[in-house]
């Protein structure tokens, strides 16, 4: 018997925050449940969205399941069972044993309420005896049953006790997230992977002149708008103000300055790319879990320019667009000059076009409160000498007082 079954599950989840390939995570788990609760076999079926059934990813022990020939459907009733659970029907815990099987077909009234339950329950033990398994529970994330993790019975003294099997659901719905969260991490590297082969084909085929490396900073500006339609049209005025700003600083921008900044501002926000479209769209306030997601976009976006030789030093100020000048900021907490000048600049733009933005879940601020804003937070969130330069700007552009 497993010493600790609390201790073990923080030892899992260890495993499982490391781990970032879901094959080797189920593998791990079937794994270290066939060699600690020394049962006779495990295995853990997952759902294979494009052909509609569950699939066996690994299976332990004497009874191995045959991965490539044991396939269960949607209308598999086990699979059902989980799926539209049988509301009328209590029982204490989510997974399915072959003993509360037995018991619920040994209740004469209970399958006298439903005739079509018993034949469904003497499927369901079929299924489980095929699979030489005691025990089924089920994973789900949200709503959807992600898959079945499938228990033999113990060596010695045969059933799973009560902890066992309290144990075995929690791992089971905890396997779920992290397998959920590992297939979104894959996707992402997969997805940030071609958009980097996309930039590659450019670089190969782009000419050194200034107007094929210009068309390549359109094209990706526009893919961000096409992809969030608040960004449609700030880029362009996060821009104007944000060269704007330098001319009212006293620091020394020569042309091939005023380029990187001008790019890196066209171009803050191209690792929305990789945020999925319901956060981005999301009208009510983010979760904790969506805003860790949100708060990648930096390090999506230096990812995808960071290997163009033209992009590497705009990729670094993208990076660090969103770190605060008191160090409270992300991804790093840098702080005052430690944070690269431009993306300072940025970082005050960004924030005061989009406190005046309407959003779908907000009204735009009026101008004066935007600007009370910047001033509150100067020496904070923002650097004082930049919200100075910019408030100039304000007053030349839109004869703000």
């Amino acid at each position: 018997m497993i010493r600790s079954y609390q201790q073990a599950i923080r030892d899992i989840a260890k495993v499982m925050v490391r781990v970032k390939n879901p094959t080797r995570l189920l593998k791990i788990i079937t794994r270290y449940l066939y060699r600690e609760m020394q049962v006779k076999n495990t295995a853990m079926a997952i759902y294979d969205k494009l052909n509609q059934r569950y699939v066996f990813y690994d299976s332990r022990g004497d009874n191995r399941v045959p991965k490539s020939l044991i396939k269960l459907d949607l209308d598999n009733p086990l699979v059902r069972w989980f799926m539209k659970h049988e509301k009328r029907i209590m029982i204490e815990k989510d997974c399915i044993t072959t003993d509360l099987i037995d018991n619920m077909l040994a209740d004469g009234q209970l399958i006298e309420q439903d005739p079509t339950l018993g034949p469904r329950l003497e499927k369901m033990k079929e299924t489980m005896r095929n699979l030489s398994a005691c025990a089924c529970f089920p994973g789900y994330y949200k709503k959807d049953l992600l898959g079945i993790l499938f228990v033999g019975s113990k060596n010695g003294t045969g059933h799973l006790c009560d902890d066992e099997l309290l144990f075995l659901q929690t791992l089971a719905s905890d396997a779920s997230m992290a397998i959920k969260t590992a297939e979104y991490q894959e996707a992402l590297l997969n997805k940030i992977k071609a958009l980097e082969e996309s930039l590659g084909v450019i670089r190969l085929l782009r000419q050194k002149d200034r107007e094929k490396y210009l068309q390549t900073i359109i094209a990706l500006a526009n893919t961000v708008d096409a992809k969030d339609s608040y960004t449609c049209g700030h880029h362009e005025e996060v821009e104007k103000w944000g060269l704007m700003c330098v001319e009212f600083m006293n620091v020394k921008f020569n042309n091939n300055k005023r380029e990187i900044l001008s790019t890196a501002l066209r171009l803050h926000d191209v690792g929305k790319l990789g945020v999925p479209d319901e956060i981005l769209h999301k009208k009510g306030k983010l979760t904790e879990e969506e805003w860790v997601k949100m708060k990648d976009h930096v390090r999506i976006g230096a990812k995808i320019l960071e290997h163009h030789d033209d992009f590497k030093t705009v990729a670094k100020i993208i990076l660090h667009h969103h770190e605060n000048f008191d160090g409270s900021g992300y991804p790093y907490g840098l702080k005052g000059e430690e944070i690269p000048l431009e993306s300072r600049i940025i970082s005050v733009v960004d924030a005061f076009h989009a406190m005046i933005s309407d959003r779908p879940y907000r009204k735009g601020l009026p101008y004066d409160e935007a600007i009370a804003e910047l001033k509150k937070w100067s020496g904070r969130q923002f650097d004082p000498s930049v919200v100075e330069a910019f408030l100039k700007v304000l007053q030349k552009s839109i004869h703000v007082e």
